[in-house]
């Protein structure tokens, strides 16, 4: 007859069981966190300057290219006093394809771009681009061209003095220099088909960048509320006084190179 009794068991001999951890919450980055960038603009002016080129393109099929003859850059006209083609060539184009390819364009690196520098900046950084692209189109070849093309390498061209002078505080600066690299590359290597105006796109990017490097935002770090550790991003440059007196300078800069050129031309 078998015993159904449990033994004792010693003390020691008990089998512990062991308790179910909790599972544990994501770590925290250690130190605040930067949760924001105040002041970033609508890009307000990004879409009027697509209204524009829209409204000017169709205007000018209606006139059977009248606006295109008077505004493209032309050298010898340049060189007669006509200094308005050093301006309205941004806002010209030669068909469907190139308004759509350039609106494209525009509509994705506009709005970051004036959401970041606010509308005024945006404005100057791209007229004074689109008219650098024109005087080195001017200096570098005989062609008449019209296009946004130098001013939106302009655009382009103004992420990289924002990413350098902040890049202690935005994240992955490194990686987005590249990405802005390999887009530039992709579209100059682009630019060297007949046809195409790429003096004016290196103008253009060259002169968007000199520009940016003196009005670009200049971000530091502030609590964002009271009583909490995360932090926001606030420019503390001068929008207003700094753009007016670099745009300035970029102006009269261009001005003198032209009047150089054309001393040189005639």
């Amino acid at each position: 007859m078998s015993d159904n009794s449990e033994k004792p068991v010693h003390p020691l001999e008990r089998r512990v069981e062991q308790p179910i951890a909790p599972k544990q919450p994501p770590q925290q980055p250690e130190g605040p966190r930067i949760i924001g960038i105040e002041g970033l603009s609508k890009p307000v002016v990004t879409y009027v300057l697509l209204g524009i080129n829209i409204v000017v393109f169709l205007i000018d099929r209606l006139l059977g290219g009248q606006l295109t003859v008077l505004g493209w850059k032309e050298d010898a006209a340049i060189i007669a006093g006509e200094f308005w083609r050093l301006f309205t060539p941004m806002f010209l184009h030669g068909g469907l394809i190139h308004l759509g390819l350039n609106s494209y364009f525009l509509y994705i690196v506009g709005p970051q771009i004036e959401r970041t520098f606010g509308a005024f900046r945006f404005l100057i950084l791209y007229i004074l681009a689109g008219i650098a692209g024109a005087v080195a189109s001017f200096a570098l070849t005989p062609n008449p061209s019209i296009g946004a093309s130098g001013a939106l390498f302009g655009l382009l061209g103004a992420f990289v003095p924002f990413l350098l002078r902040n890049r202690e505080l935005l994240p992955n600066t490194d990686q987005s220099l590249r990405q802005i690299g390999l887009i530039i590359g992709i579209n100059l290597l682009f630019g060297l088909q007949p046809g195409i105006d790429n003096w004016g796109h290196i103008g253009g990017m060259l002169g968007g960048m000199a520009m940016a490097w003196f009005i670009t935002p200049l971000y530091k770090a502030e609590p964002a509320a009271y009583f909490s550790e995360d932090l926001k991003l606030v420019d503390q440059s001068d929008p207003v006084t700094t753009t007016l007196a670099a745009g300035a300078a970029l102006t009269v800069l261009l001005g003198l190179l032209t009047a150089l050129l054309i001393g040189v031309k005639v």
